[in-house]
């Protein structure tokens, strides 16, 4: 017995909702009753939300008591110009007897119902944001006399479209601020409306977080919002996530947060640094002793470098040598009192 109320009853709940959603859409109308029981009745739906990139349908419905016998019924769809009676040509965006619809609007707008029915339903594709505004949407149609007439929704009962735009990530990134050695994480992101950002640490849990409004002036464009998080090195190493969330959808990215990073980098550089100056003193300290040592190597200390290259003039006196010591034990004996005719004169080119 349940299993038979229950589908039934959510039949009765689907139509319910269906006939309540016809019922708002149709509550926008504008209504004028003329001489002979003729009743015209135009309705627009009031607001319209659309997404930025994305396609809108607007809605307009007209009715005419002798609406089979009109002629040629056509559909002037205008924007921003509030005006009673006729739009003006510059104002309308879109016109079903033409089907050329103004320049911004080319290859983006389209009827989605049929107009000689009454059913002036448009689309909007790749919606822009400055595609915002009013729309009053107009029938026209020719009288059995020949004479044109037409029905224009009345103000303040035209479709008013907003434009919002899905939340994304536009850059994150990290600084480091050596005056209190901590990490400063940063996420912008836009959307409409006002996107919330909030910060998840790498094991998932919600951090606290503060944010700032870019353009606080014009509430009805896109809302450009910065987070800022600042982060100690007692937190956790890994991946940082930031996400941007409204009532079109969410976006998220990823920062990576590796403890000391920076102050490890500078402490290598730094090091390096002092051992290669250290190095270099060293090289240089050890080419001069060497070299010193080379240019001294042979020469007397009494010995002037510039009496290189001078002719010496050296007596040698007679050495005598004991034939009976042993090897080890040769010395050489010099006579200092020698005459002038034992002496041998040796000349020393230098």
């Amino acid at each position: 017995m349940i299993f038979l109320i229950y589908p039934t009853l959510m039949t009765m709940i689907s139509g319910f909702l269906l006939t309540e959603s016809r019922i708002l859409d149709t509550d926008n109308c504008t209504i004028e009753k003329k001489d002979g029981g003729i009743k015209i009745e135009l309705c627009a739906q009031r607001e319209v939300i659309g997404v930025r990139g994305e396609d809108v349908i607007l809605p307009c419905q007209f009715n005419h008591s002798y609406l089979n016998i009109l002629e040629d019924l056509r559909l002037l769809l205008s924007k921003d110009k509030r005006t009673k009676g006729t739009p003006s040509k510059q104002n309308v965006v879109y016109n079903s007897s033409s089907n050329e619809p103004r320049e911004d609007f080319k290859e983006r707008i389209e009827p989605v119902g049929n107009v000689s029915s009454g059913d002036g339903t448009v689309r909007i594709s790749h919606l822009r944001m400055e595609d915002q505004g009013w729309y009053p949407c107009r029938f026209e149609w020719t009288k059995t006399n020949g004479k044109k007439d037409g029905f224009t929704v009345r103000e303040e009962k035209e479709t008013n479209l907003q434009v919002d735009v899905r939340p994304k990530i536009l850059n994150i990134s990290s600084e480091f601020v050596n005056s209190s050695n901590t990490w400063k994480l940063f996420c912008e992101a836009e959307g409409k409306p006002e996107p919330n950002i909030t910060w998840w640490n790498p094991q998932g849990l919600l951090l606290n977080a503060s944010q700032m409004l870019v353009d606080k002036m014009y509430p009805n464009k896109t809302q450009n919002i910065k987070s800022r998080l600042i982060i100690t090195n007692d937190l956790l190493e890994g991946k940082y996530k930031c996400l941007v969330q409204n009532k079109h959808g969410a976006d998220h990215k990823f920062v990576y947060f590796k403890q000391n990073a920076q102050k490890v980098s500078w402490t290598v550089v730094l090091w390096s640094t002092l051992l290669c100056l250290v190095l270099l003193v060293l090289l240089t300290l050890g080419f001069f002793i060497s070299k010193k040592k080379y240019k001294n190597q042979g020469t007397s200390p009494l010995q002037n470098p510039k009496e290189e290259g001078e002719v010496t003039y050296v007596t040698l006196n007679e050495i005598k040598v004991d034939s009976r010591a042993t090897k080890s034990e040769n010395h050489v004996h010099s006579s200092h009192d020698f005459e002038e005719e034992n002496c041998v004169y040796a000349v020393v080119q230098k």
